[in-house]
């Protein structure tokens, strides 16, 4: 039955992991765009060369200035700014997530490990695939009317 468990997991690639720590594999956007839904998509924050989708201009650390090149925002001489406070305070408020604590597990455990934890929190228990944070929908198993839906609850 191990064998079989293993095999079945989809793992979460690195790179689906943005400088603020959102795991881009759970965003509904970009489980449009894996799934081509017609819906508003997008490949992730790193695929695409991008370092801040969320705060774009806004963020000196990641995205221009001296710490341009700092993988993780808490890289940054500026750790915590106001963006990914206001970020994450809305991730918490709307999605029941923080990616302020997924930075805060990055540094403790390692990106290799975080990704494996992150599977395991947000793999459907039917098919595998991973939970959208953004509307708590599979979007191999479940009907997707809508990208985001705001329960305020943890799943």
């Amino acid at each position: 039955m191990t064998g079989t468990m293993m095999s079945e997991q989809k793992p979460i690639s690195i790179e689906m992991i943005a400088p603020c720590g959102m795991n881009c594999a759970v965003c509904s956007k970009y489980l449009a765009y894996l799934n081509k839904l017609d819906r508003p998509q997008c490949p992730g924050c790193r695929v695409r060369n991008i370092s801040c989708t969320y705060l774009l201009e806004k963020c000196a650390g990641t995205s221009k200035g001296p710490t341009r090149d700092a993988a993780f925002c808490f890289d940054c001489e500026q750790y915590p700014c106001q963006g990914i406070e206001r970020m994450d305070k809305r991730y918490r408020e709307n999605y029941g997530m923080s990616v302020m604590l997924n930075l805060e597990r990055i540094r403790e455990v390692g990106i290799e490990q975080f990704t494996s934890e992150q599977y395991q929190k947000h793999k459907c228990d039917r098919c595998g695939n991973l939970i959208s944070v953004h509307n708590r929908k599979c979007f191999k198993c479940d009907t997707v009317t809508r990208l985001v839906e705001k329960p305020n609850t943890e799943y």
